[in-house]
């Protein structure tokens, strides 16, 4: 590989002149750089970014670390964060913890060790224990999509009031028996909207009844036995309230083999809008969120830190919208 010198001694010039045009440190002349930039392309010199992180004091990475990569929402989010990194320059190193904790515990540890600059965190439901040692030694993170109580920048759907708007679609339309597929109990996006869905049916007087909410646990196939034990009681409820776009697939899944009818049996309001939700049929009426934005705003915030931001930790509540599709309809009587 080409070195500083060699790229100095082919254009003629200093290789402190040659470091300012490759760092853009120091103002140089468009006829130097010009003639540098020419030596570079001649010789394929590449700088080393490793002397160059040596010098600046940082790693020039960031580390994010989300729960399911498989998971579009997920992808979303990565795909703004590497997006916004890129306009500063940052490499991004992507971890996956499959939802399990003492996995995210391994991946901040690892990912210190690699001195990355900053980190990007979907936390598990352990989250808030597993990152307080980066809060406490003054490490950048900013938190997605699912709220913890730390002092540290946060961003994250309204969650709450998704629930409450999927909850009133559904009244609306007069259904008065709704239940709803949650799957995580502990984990504050679900509990938010779980919550909102609560205070929708509260509001109109309509009563909770036991077993309206179910657990799936983190696999579609949860969503599914979760879906069928709704609605195999001798009093079943006529509309479903799907806590993300898995538990949608799972509440599906079960539609079809139990060859139970959507909407003309049971509605279905999911949240999460992954580009399959407009593609089914009957479309799939969502709560939409903004996961790439949410990515996006959460790199732009960590960035600021790692250049100094020493302002107090912020939360980002970004809105989320009902989109109404086929899956949800009037009640049928009788």
């Amino acid at each position: 590989m080409a070195t500083m010198r060699e790229v100095a001694e082919c254009s003629g010039v200093s290789v402190t002149t040659v470091s300012h045009v490759v760092n853009g440190t120091r103002f140089v002349s468009e006829e130097l750089v010009g003639r540098v930039r020419k030596a570079i392309d001649k010789l394929d010199y590449q700088p080393d970014r490793r002397a160059r992180s040596l010098r600046r004091g940082r790693s020039e990475t960031i580390a994010i670390i989300v729960s399911d990569i498989g998971n579009t929402f997920f992808s979303q989010i990565v795909r703004g964060v590497e997006d916004r990194l890129l306009e500063s320059g940052y490499d991004v190193l992507l971890c996956d913890t499959g939802e399990d904790p003492s996995l995210e515990e391994r991946n901040v540890a690892m990912m210190m060790e690699q001195r990355v600059d900053g980190f990007v965190v979907a936390p598990t439901v352990a989250g808030e224990a597993t990152l307080e040692p980066l809060v406490r030694q003054g490490i950048p993170l900013v938190v997605v999509d699912r709220p913890v109580g730390l002092e540290v920048d946060q961003v994250f759907s309204n969650n709450e009031r998704g629930g409450y708007e999927a909850a009133r679609h559904l009244i609306g339309l007069e259904h008065r028996r709704i239940g709803a597929i949650v799957e995580l109990a502990g984990v504050r996006s679900f509990d938010d909207r779980v919550c909102g869905w609560k205070q929708a049916l509260n509001e109109a007087g309509i009563a909770i009844q036991k077993g309206d909410v179910r657990q799936a646990g983190l696999e579609i196939e949860g969503a599914f036995v979760a879906t069928k034990s709704l609605l195999t009681t001798n009093d079943r409820v006529t509309a479903i309230f799907s806590s993300n776009n898995l538990m949608t697939l799972g509440v599906l899944r079960y539609l079809r083999e139990g060859k139970i009818r959507c909407p003309q049996d049971v509605s279905l309001v999911g949240f999460d809008d992954p580009p399959w939700a407009a593609s089914f049929h009957p479309g799939i009426t969502s709560v939409a969120q903004q996961p790439f934005e949410m990515g996006y705003k959460a790199a732009e915030m960590l960035v600021k830190r790692i250049e100094g931001d020493s302002t107090p930790p912020v939360q980002v509540r970004l809105e989320c919208e009902l989109r109404v599709r086929e899956s949800s309809a009037v009640l049928r009587q009788g």
